[in-house]
Parts: structure tokens; C-alpha cells; sequence
């Protein structure tokens, strides 16, 4: 009786440790492209802003090219509504664009939220700022409840999607992730045609 005690205690424990482990490797650390800081606030609201350096080029030529990228990447089906804003000051290009970011798709699972975004690009001679502002998410659009929607404010800053173990937070952590990414890439994007153009 007493070997089978220590059988079954043997395999309760071995049991709780291999648990500890899967629980541990689940625990998301934060890359530094995600970390502590690189959700910028300003005023309040999310804000990213970056210089793109085009030497040689005009501040015209600059914003040809950025118009020229807009009507070539917002497109459908890749997004889902891009609306481009008249603006009376010269060099500056102003969109809202709303597409979808993929968290998880499987033939069973389609993990994913819609993205609001403003753009303001300011081209001036031999450069230009890109800024992404105003951002907001409409996850699970296609429920039966209407899904969650939820500003960028209250879903990816360091306070919110960052715990006090330093770790990324489960739900919201990965839009945190997904939306730096997308900056990223519309940046490295626009770069790359605004200095195609040399």
C-alpha cells in the first residue's frame, strides 16, 4: 500500500513540475524591439514618428513619391478602407487607412483585428517625417457580440500590454507586437520607394 503511495505521490509531483515548465515557457519575453519605451506617448495619445532621410530629392519630389507609395500599398483586399485628406499646406499628406493584422490563422481558428490608423507625412527638402497616430482596434469584428473595440491607448502602452514581471501580456501583448511591426514595415516601405527615386 505504501508503494503505491509513493507511486502515485511520485507522479503528482513529477505532474505539477512539468506544468511549472510548460506554464514557464509560455511566458513571453519581451524583445527589445518591443520593450519598456518603444510604444511612444505624446499629448497623451500613441505616436510613432520617424525620420526618413532622402537626400538629393526636393520636398515635391518627396511627396510624389509618398503619394505614389499610398495609391500603390492601400489597396484591396490587403486593406480594407484608405481615404487620402486634401491638405492646403504644402508637403504635407494626410490618410486613414483600416486593414486587418493576422494573429492566428488555421484551418480551424482566425485569430484577428481590424486596425484604424492615421498617417501624416511631412516632406520637406532632403527628408521627410512619417507619423502613425490616432490608432484604435476592432478585434473579433465578426462575433456575435460585436467583438472588443478598443483604442491603442488602452491597449498597447507600457502599462497595459508590459506586467510587472516585465513580461508581454497575454491578449495584449500580441497586439502590441503586430502594431510596431506594422509601423515598421510601412516605414521601411516608403523609404525604400521615396529613395528609388534618386
Amino acid at each position: 500500500m505504501r508503494k503505491i503511495l509513493s507511486f502515485i505521490l511520485l507522479i503528482l509531483v513529477s505532474t505539477s513540475v512539468t506544468q511549472a515548465q510548460l506554464f514557464k515557457k509560455r511566458e513571453k519575453v519581451v524583445k527589445k524591439e518591443y520593450s519598456v519605451g518603444t510604444v511612444p506617448i505624446v499629448n497623451n495619445k500613441v505616436t510613432f514618428e520617424k525620420t526618413i532621410p532622402a537626400e538629393g530629392l526636393t520636398a515635391t519630389q518627396i511627396e510624389n513619391a509618398v503619394k505614389e507609395w499610398l495609391a500603390s500599398r492601400f489597396v484591396k483586399p490587403t486593406v480594407i478602407g484608405f481615404k487620402q485628406y486634401e491638405q492646403d499646406t504644402p508637403g504635407t499628406v494626410v490618410a486613414k487607412a483600416e486593414e486587418y493584422i493576422v494573429f492566428r490563422k488555421t484551418f480551424f481558428i482566425l485569430n484577428r483585428t481590424r486596425i484604424n490608423y492615421f498617417l501624416t507625412i511631412t516632406c520637406t527638402d532632403g527628408s521627410c517625417k512619417f507619423n502613425m497616430s490616432r490608432i484604435n482596434y476592432w478585434w473579433d469584428d465578426e462575433a456575435d457580440d460585436g467583438g472588443l473595440k478598443v483604442t491603442a491607448e488602452k491597449c498597447i502602452t507600457d502599462d497595459v500590454a508590459i506586467n510587472k514581471k516585465g513580461k508581454l501580456h497575454r491578449f495584449y501583448g500580441k497586439f502590441r507586437t503586430r502594431t510596431i511591426d506594422l509601423y515598421e514595415s510601412l516605414a521601411q516601405a516608403l523609404a525604400s520607394h521615396i529613395n528609388s527615386k534618386k
